[in-house]
């Protein structure tokens, strides 16, 4: 007798059309490892099309994906601005039973001894060195390097070009802009917005909010007098 498995590893949705799941339908192809079922969008027509992937409807399919033997899924939501968007898809799948896989492009580099927890996104050319840590749901967007014994949190979101130095500690739901740094050693506090081409050289508390270009923290001359 032939043995039917109760659903195929390889069969994943995207849960969401918008710009960044264009990035993440050619990074899930380019792995060869996954067949992408649809798109999940509930701002999408019906049977549009996102570069070739069928966007199959909105949350109210997950149910009948899940009984047709689809139980991974992408997502695709980044977030920007408001991490709460990309946190409440993930809520959404685990609820309905998904599992959010690992998704690495072939151009990026993870080094033996990182790990990388469940729905971790690295894209195109990016690094992750030894020791690091990557929370669960983050984006490495393209070209990102993660140094040596890093600690992300829950995700966090690495915009295209953000370099990070060794011994860095992001806390859960921090965003980080294009081309931005951060120095070794630096943590950054939860929830903390770092703008595009920023430079952080000291730790940043939570919810803090540092402008593009900017330099962390800013440079104030002392007061000389005369007198």
């Amino acid at each position: 007798m032939i043995p039917k498995f109760e659903f195929d590893p390889t069969r994943v949705i995207i849960y969401g059309g918008g710009g960044l799941s264009k990035m993440i339908i050619e990074t899930v192809r380019a792995t060869g490892a996954y067949q992408i079922v649809g798109v999940i969008d509930d701002s999408l027509p019906k049977g549009s099309d996102v570069i070739g992937a069928n966007v199959l409807g909105g949350e109210d399919v997950l149910e009948s994906l899940y009984q047709d033997g689809v139980r991974m899924a992408v997502n695709s939501v980044g977030g920007i601005g408001n991490y709460r968007v990309r946190l409440a898809v993930f809520e959404i799948l685990a609820e309905k039973g998904f599992v959010c896989p690992t998704i690495v492009h072939p151009t990026a580099y993870i080094d033996h001894s990182a790990t990388l927890e469940a729905g971790v996104l690295v894209l195109a050319q990016s690094y992750v060195s030894g020791k690091a840590v990557v929370g669960m749901g983050t984006l490495i967007n393209n070209t990102v390097v993660v140094s040596h014994d890093n600690v992300l949190g829950v995700c966090t979101n690495l915009s295209p070009g953000a370099k990070l130095a060794g011994d860095v500690i992001i806390d859960d739901f921090v965003q980080i802009g294009m081309n931005a740094t951060v120095n070794i050693g630096v943590h950054v506090g939860k929830e903390a917005l770092i703008g595009n081409g920023a430079t952080v050289k000291k730790d940043v508390p939570s919810g803090t909010r540092i402008y593009a270009g900017s330099i962390w923290p800013k440079y104030e001359p002392k007061n000389n007098r005369v007198v």
